[in-house]
């Protein structure tokens, strides 16, 4: 009688094809790639140090997910959303990201809670340091994230991570844009005070154990930054895609 352990093939390691999408997939979560960047697969390759092939592998998978775009002459691009799109993906963020907000106020242990709330005050430093920085995108994509693993659904995590793939190149245009000279340090906390607001009512409810105020912080951190995401150009207006079609 075959054993349930003979079943189980051997553990193997990471193919160069994940390697390669792994770290795609972080460059697009962290907002390092934004829209309209154009990269061929050729140069992926020589930065990236390996073959053609896991290349072109990794880059068909996050096409198929709407993550990024490849022309008929192997450029590879970050798409720019319509503001259509971009509110549809709006909506299911915060469907999906508020779900796993209030399952992490369920589920979440104490040592979890304190490990969000710590990444909360993490960001907020960040943003006093520098507004516009990379290190402000990847702050606050590991605390949503820190939020989202604590909800401990994997089927819900991995909803919630090609989501992110699509909407990390655009959050950007919110948090990781430097708004330069010309605008005043109260234009920069104005756009900064919502996520700084949201977060730490987020924290209050996770402490709580309170579902409902979590899910909705959440979806409201989301909803707000699309708003400022779209104020600031971050997407496509029906007048500039009538523009690039005629």
């Amino acid at each position: 009688m075959t054993q349930p352990l003979d079943r189980i093939e051997p553990a193997r390691r990471q193919t160069l094809s994940e390697q390669v999408f792994d770290t795609l997939s972080e460059m697009l979560l962290s907002g390092a790639l934004r829209p309209r960047d154009r990269l061929s697969l050729r140069d992926l390759s020589e930065r990236l140090e390996v073959s053609m092939m896991p290349v072109r592998e990794a880059v068909s998978r996050l096409a198929a997910s709407g993550a990024l775009q490849v022309s008929p002459k192997r450029a590879v691009m970050v798409p720019l959303m319509t503001a259509e799109e971009f509110a549809d993906l709006t909506m299911v963020r915060m469907l999906n990201e508020g779900q796993a907000a209030r399952l992490a106020a369920e589920r979440a242990g104490k040592a979890e809670v304190a490990q969000i709330a710590a990444l909360a005050e993490r960001f907020e430093e960040v943003l006093d340091q520098a507004y516009g920085s990379a290190a402000a995108v990847a702050a606050n994509k590991d605390l949503h994230f820190a939020v989202y693993r604590a909800a401990r659904s994997p089927a819900l995590m991995e909803v919630i991570g090609v989501l992110w793939l699509k909407a990390g190149p655009v959050i950007n245009f919110d948090i990781g844009v430097d708004t330069g000279a010309s605008e005043s340090e109260d234009a920069e906390r104005s756009r900064s005070h919502h996520s700084r607001a949201h977060h730490r009512l987020l924290c209050q409810a996770l402490r709580a154990r309170d579902g409902d105020t979590a899910a909705r912080a959440i979806a409201e951190d989301i909803r707000v930054a699309s708003e400022l995401i779209r104020a600031h150009g971050g997407v496509e207006t029906d007048d500039n895609r009538r523009r690039i079609i005629t």
